[in-house]
């Protein structure tokens, strides 16, 4: 069963069609600006925080992009079978922050 291309950027796996610029401009953004914590952050899914990524000086990443760049970074991921994926990303993280400001 082939996945179509829709399916296919929300794979963590899209992480590689980056180019190794936006590689490393995704993953340093996420180091410096999301901290672990040891249970799941429901409120926060990998949707959301590409976009928190996008607005607050990142560029347009896919979803399954961003999957793989929090998997890079050494993040957790509750549930692998849906779409957009929690992480045990501490609400304290500086990346909050900026999405009130």
């Amino acid at each position: 069963m082939s996945e179509t291309g829709t399916e296919r950027y929300n794979q963590p796996e899209a992480f590689d069609y980056l180019t190794p610029g936006e590689q490393d401009r995704l993953t340093n953004w996420i180091k410096e600006n999301l901290t672990f914590r040891e249970s799941f952050n429901n409120k926060h899914t990998s949707y959301g925080l590409k976009h928190v990524f996008e607005r607050n000086g990142g560029c347009y990443v896919g979803n399954g992009a961003f999957k793989g760049a929090m998997l890079k970074c050494g993040f957790k991921v509750q549930d692998t079978s849906e779409l957009n994926w929690v992480f045990n990303v501490s609400e304290k993280s500086k990346a909050f922050q900026m999405k009130r400001e």
